[in-house]
């Protein structure tokens, strides 16, 4: 009777992973749309003037994805001001309509780097 509990335990743990995998639902969107803005000032100004403006809109038969890229680099004895603005539209067709959520993700990455004031 042990060794046919013990057998039937090993079976079930054996094959518990793909019974998971087969009841968990799949991720899914509808549209992604990603935006990634890098701005780098080097100056002598003590504070950041850096900024990054993102729309994300998505169309209501949306089924696709859009990506874009921007990269601001100043080197100034002055000081750099930096603007950027992005406008995304994801955009589909009504008979190939994806389930599932929206997703929008917006990374930015300011970097400023205050000059030392040698010589001056």
């Amino acid at each position: 009777m042990f060794k046919l509990l013990s057998l039937s335990l090993f079976s079930i743990s054996a094959v518990s992973p793909f019974l998971i995998a087969s009841f968990t639902p799949k991720a899914m969107a509808a549209c992604v749309a990603v935006d990634t803005g890098v701005q780098v000032a080097v100056d002598r100004s003590r504070e950041r003037r850096q900024t990054n403006d993102v729309s994300q809109n998505f169309d209501e038969n949306c089924n696709g994805s859009v990506r874009s890229r921007g990269t601001q680099v100043c080197n100034s004895d002055g000081v750099c001001e930096q603007v950027r603005r992005s406008d995304q539209t994801v955009t589909g067709d009504s008979n190939r309509r994806s389930r599932g959520p929206n997703i929008g993700v917006k990374v930015h990455v300011p970097v400023h780097v205050t000059k030392p004031d040698v010589g001056r």
